[in-house]
């Protein structure tokens, strides 16, 4: 991995530790979500899919995890 990629990346994770953790749970979710972007946009840069379908469904299930935490 190249210098400016782990910078990007302890950017990131630090970046995730900051997020004010609205339920239990939560700040995993968010971090499982930025790994997933992660993979997905390196599939993309080989494989050239469709990467914003992917992000969309996972930004709304971790919407929905938030969701049903909070009406319960």
């Amino acid at each position: 991995m190249a210098y400016n990629d782990k910078k990007i990346l302890q950017v990131l994770v630090g970046e995730l530790a900051r997020v004010p953790e609205r339920c239990e749970g939560y700040r995993e979710e968010l971090g499982q979500l930025l790994g997933d972007v992660l993979n997905f946009e390196r599939e993309h840069a080989i494989a050239k899919s469709n990467v914003v379908k992917k992000i969309v469904d996972q930004v709304n299930t971790v919407g929905m995890f938030l969701h049903k935490s909070r009406t319960q």
